[in-house]
């Protein structure tokens, strides 16, 4: 269903297709279809024009995991972990980038933080044993 999410975002009248709303659904189709500089490149606009919408931290940082490594995913959601501090899913991806990169006293202590923020993530201390 790609090709009908594009040519959806296609239809969408010019003058409309530079709001932030069409370009986030725009990166959203990249990333499914793993286009990940289109993506990415879309993203980072997005977090300079729009700063206060952690999605397009989140998606630029998802995205530029899989050009550059989980290094550089790791710095961006610090910067936006500065401005988002109580966004679970900010700290919870920040635990995994922790525990992929084997830093795993630090990945508990950031997804202690996480469920803290949001309690949904509760399930999973049973899961990690935290």
């Amino acid at each position: 269903m790609l090709d009908d999410a594009a040519m959806a975002l296609e239809e969408i009248a010019p003058e409309d297709k530079s709001r932030n709303e069409v370009l986030g659904a725009r990166v959203v189709l990249y990333m499914a279809a793993k286009k990940w500089d289109m993506a990415a490149a879309i993203a980072s606009h997005l977090v300079k024009v729009e700063p206060e919408n952690e999605a397009g931290w989140i998606n630029l940082a998802y995205s530029v995991r899989r050009i550059e490594g989980v290094k550089t995913a790791e710095a961006i959601l610090l910067r936006a972990q500065a401005i988002h501090p109580k966004v679970a899913m900010i700290a919870f991806n920040l635990a995994c980038y922790a525990s992929v990169t084997g830093r795993f006293e630090q990945a508990k202590v950031r997804l202690r933080h996480a469920v803290q923020l949001e309690r949904t993530f509760g399930d999973w201390r049973s899961i990690m044993r935290i």
